[in-house]
């Protein structure tokens, strides 16, 4: 009788066992199938118009080779290092006020009450402080461009256009425009 209990009670065991088993596979296969559907999701999504302006990216100028194509003259040349210069003092500049006004914010971020408008403030003093360095670099590309003959200003503009295009097509406009959003 205890053997007819044994055999029972190890048949009992091994069904428990497989329906625990079969429980396990059949979570593991629902979770593997919910985890395709979700990451094939984007697949089925509505894509975009054909006709939407989409950024793209594109590599900034190599402003040495330009600076070899443009073949400037010693007068050129000069203006083309000043306008350099002069750009790259702006950017030095806009870095370290960036860098300075992230390191407020980071200690504003840690009060219980954000001051939204010392936030604005910093902001605006950092503007102003690289308003005049900016507009010294525009001012000397400008001469630079000024001066250079029209075979010149063709290379330029070609070198500059890929840029500026992408500044035109650039996704700022609202995603919707009936909503705004």
């Amino acid at each position: 009788m205890s053997q007819l209990n044994a055999s029972a009670n190890a048949r009992t065991a091994r069904k428990a066992q497989r329906s625990g088993l079969l429980l396990k596979l059949s979570a593991a296969t629902v979770v593997t199938a919910l985890s395709l559907g979700l990451g094939s999701a984007p697949v089925y999504a509505q894509a975009s118009p054909m006709n939407e302006d989409i950024a793209i990216h594109v590599p900034p100028v190599n402003m040495r080779v330009l600076h070899d194509q443009l073949n400037l003259t010693p007068d050129q040349e000069v203006q083309w290092q000043s306008a350099l210069q002069a750009m790259q003092q702006s950017h030095a500049s806009e870095r370290m006020d960036a860098d300075q006004m992230q390191a407020r914010m980071q200690t504003m971020l840690q009060q219980p009450v954000l001051d939204l408008s010392a936030l604005h403030a910093i902001h605006k003093q950092a503007e102003q402080q690289d308003a005049p360095l900016a507009d010294q670099s525009a001012k000397a590309w400008l001469r630079l461009y000024s001066g250079l003959t029209d075979q010149q200003k063709k290379t330029f503009s070609d070198a500059m256009r890929p840029q500026f295009e992408n500044i035109a097509h650039h996704p700022v406009r609202p995603y919707d425009p009936r909503t705004g959003l």
